[in-house]
């Protein structure tokens, strides 16, 4: 069994990522970003391109607001994959246009 899916939904988020040892996940959301997806977050602008992943794939968000007020927007990208498919309920944050 493979720890990880090619479908955009929770049975295909990477196996692993419910217990990291020594992680705080409690503000850690896990994303199915497909290639579309990418390529709209790195087109826009404001706080909506600070969640511009690296790479289409698994990607974990961390979000927090700093000292000064500023929302501050961590991406990982757990699993590197350009072939995910389906589509979540993530288009707050991920539209597909």
């Amino acid at each position: 069994m493979s720890l990880w899916g090619k479908t955009d939904d929770t049975t295909g988020e990477p196996k692993y990522t419910s217990h990291h040892e020594g992680m705080d996940s409690s503000n850690l959301t896990m994303y199915g970003v497909d290639t579309t997806e990418q390529g709209v977050a790195n087109a826009a602008s404001g706080d909506a391109h600070k969640y511009t992943p690296p790479h289409a794939g698994y990607v974990g968000i961390t979000t927090y607001i700093d000292q000064h007020g500023t929302l501050r927007v961590k991406t990982e990208t757990f699993v590197a994959s350009s072939s995910i498919t389906g589509d979540a309920s993530d288009d707050t944050v991920y539209p597909d246009s």
